[in-house]
């Protein structure tokens, strides 16, 4: 096993890659890491944004909107650190982004997703109704990046231009590749896909 070497980043010094970050639930995060779930649920999706770095972010969790097995296995990440730093560990590909048209269809790829499905649905239902269940094909970094002051990016939006370029290679998936495949055939036929 190769020893995970990290690296200090600072937002506002450093230069920004053609890398983006996307800012998820530190417990979101943390599940999709694990590959105890394939899915992330987002309102909506750029359709061109095919790959990303994952930003666990701690600002504005609820776990109420977080299914309880998920936010006890990992609580710890709940709270930031006290150094107000986050650590970049994870690149993920969109291998399938699926519109969701019916909120009974939430149920179809639930074991998949951190979300409750009371929460799902209230996503699903604000604003316009649907939702964009993301098949995400996760990589754990050969080294993670130490993000700092990660408060300075609060006003910044979901998604924010990465401060470095990771290396891609020697990639270790979060899921093995044929229970990866397994999972997302179980997924696309659930939804009438597959």
């Amino acid at each position: 096993m190769t020893e995970k070497i990290e690296t200090k980043v600072e937002p506002q010094k450093a230069q920004t890659s053609k890398h983006l970050v996307v800012k998820t639930w530190s417990v979101v995060a943390r599940f999709l890491h694990e590959g105890t779930g394939i899915i992330a649920i987002n309102k909506a999706w750029d359709s061109h944004l095919r790959d990303f770095l994952l930003l666990p972010w701690y600002s504005g969790q609820d776990p109420d909107a977080i299914k309880p097995a998920v936010w006890m296995a990992w609580r710890h990440e709940l709270k930031a650190p006290l150094g107000g730093h986050s650590y970049v560990r994870d690149y993920a590909q969109v291998v399938d982004a699926l519109p969701i048209q019916s909120p009974g269809a939430l149920h179809l790829f639930d074991s998949e997703h951190a979300l409750t499905l009371v929460e799902a649905q209230r996503r699903y239902e604000s604003g316009k109704p649907g939702l964009v269940a993301l098949v995400l094909r996760l990589y754990h970094l050969p080294r993670s990046f130490k993000y700092y002051n990660i408060a300075a990016l609060e006003n910044e939006g979901e998604f924010v231009p990465a401060p470095f370029d990771p290396s891609l290679d020697d990639l270790t998936p979060a899921v093995a590749d044929d229970e990866f495949e397994r999972r997302r055939s179980r997924i696309l036929k659930s939804l009438g896909r597959g």
